[in-house]
């Protein structure tokens, strides 16, 4: 286990799921809406954590709600927050996410109303105690005092850095460290065609550094100093489910990696191999556990307006209840609240097509199909249990949806 130093960004992610990404001037519906720690270098800690590292977050918050829910997600993750910098005015950056369910891909609305961490605050962490210091490629203002404190007073320590956007005077700050992690977007915006031109030029700027490029599926090019650029590709994914923080997951894997002194090439392949991992899943956590295969519990096709569909929903206390309504799936606990029995334990669901209600078959309670309220019944005015659905817009297939 290493101790490790991430100073960066940390922001609440606010995670919007749609069926196809919007137009411009549009309205759409989300499927689903998620708040989660964000920010590259807070997702770079919450993945080496789980890898048996224990880490420590360098970052600015501010004393809103926000900073609150980001304090205790991070917490649980057991993230060190004893080097945050807190500031009084300003609020916490957020980043407004939306992810197309088709194809896994991430478009980000960022908002940042908030100094970032000064170089006097830096100043004052003891990071001789530890074994590895990450910075996010930001905050040019104090990054480079902030690396000179580092390779002046750490040993033997590497000192690693991301590229992710170019910014005025950041290349010259690369003679500081060890190890440069930079991917398709920094090459995009600098110019670049292919990783190996980037890490070409990048050798220029930093000949005694260790350059790591991902490139989304395309897996990533590697140098080590002196050397000629090596591509490690990676596996094919055929529809991915999420792949926001790939990218950082991708840091954390070969950090780790090299923490261990594995030969380049194998680090670079289990960054590869975490982040392939990560985009079949939503969120960052539990990456290591295995990967659970959701099953539908029906298809669309077969959901009409006139008839309630019930079917077993593994995970769930009672079955669930589908129908459509306005081109809509809706889907309730088969679980009526006046006596808690199933509504067709006496024969089917009744559907009134024209009142859009369901009739549980003990109780002759009627509930509007729209919202699963009670319009008339011994549970007037309660509620239906409502589930939340996943629908795979290719397939069709119903899935509950992951909380």
């Amino acid at each position: 286990m290493a101790r490790i130093l991430g100073i960066g960004n940390v922001v609440l992610d606010t995670q919007l799921f749609v069926n196809t990404f919007p137009i411009e001037d549009s309205e759409q519906r989300a499927e689903k809406r998620l708040f989660a720690i964000g920010g590259n270098v807070a997702n770079n800690l919450q993945v080496l954590q789980q890898l048996g590292h224990d880490c420590a977050l360098c970052a600015t918050l501010a004393t809103d709600n926000a900073a609150k829910r980001l304090k205790n997600a991070l917490e649980a993750r057991q993230i060190d927050l004893s080097h945050i910098q807190r500031f009084i005015q300003g609020s916490t950056p957020t980043s407004y996410v939306q992810i197309n369910n088709q194809n896994g891909s991430r478009t980000i609305v960022h908002f940042r109303d908030l100094p970032e961490v000064d170089f006097d605050h830096f100043a004052k962490i003891e990071i001789e105690a530890f074994d590895w210091l990450h910075f996010e490629g930001r905050n040019l203002e104090a990054l480079s005092g902030m690396l000179n404190i580092a390779k002046t007073f750490l040993s033997h320590q590497p000192i690693s850095i991301e590229l992710e956007k170019p910014r005025d005077g950041l290349e010259s700050l690369l003679t500081q460290v060890n190890v440069i992690f930079t991917g398709f977007a920094y090459a995009q915006a600098s110019g670049f065609q292919t990783a190996t031109d980037l890490i070409d030029h990048l050798q220029s700027c930093a000949p005694q550094a260790t350059i790591i490029c991902s490139w989304g599926s395309e897996g990533a090019w590697y140098a080590a100093p002196g050397a000629m650029p090596c591509h490690q590709a990676t596996q094919a994914l055929p529809k991915p489910v999420d792949t926001l923080g790939a990218g950082d997951t991708f840091i954390a894997a070969t950090v780790d990696a090299l923490i261990a002194q594995k030969p380049l090439a194998e680090a670079v392949s289990a960054g590869n191999q975490l982040a392939r991992r990560k985009c079949q899943q939503l969120g960052l956590d539990n990456l290591l556990d295995p990967l659970v295969t959701r099953k539908p519990i029906a298809n669309i096709k077969h959901i009409t307006n006139s008839r309630a569909t019930v079917v077993p929903a593994p995970g769930l206390q009672h079955k669930v209840v589908l129908i459509k309504h306005d081109n809509e799936v809706k889907a309730y606990l088969n679980n009526c609240p006046h006596q808690d029995v199933p509504l067709d334990e006496a024969y089917k669901i009744d559907i009134n097509p024209f009142e859009m209600t369901m009739k549980c078959s003990v109780h002759d309670a009627f509930f509007r199909i729209e919202d699963g309220v009670c319009v008339e019944g011994p549970c007037w005015r309660e509620e239906l249990t409502p589930v939340d659905l996943e629908i795979d817009p290719e397939t069709g297939a119903i899935y509950i949806a992951e909380q």
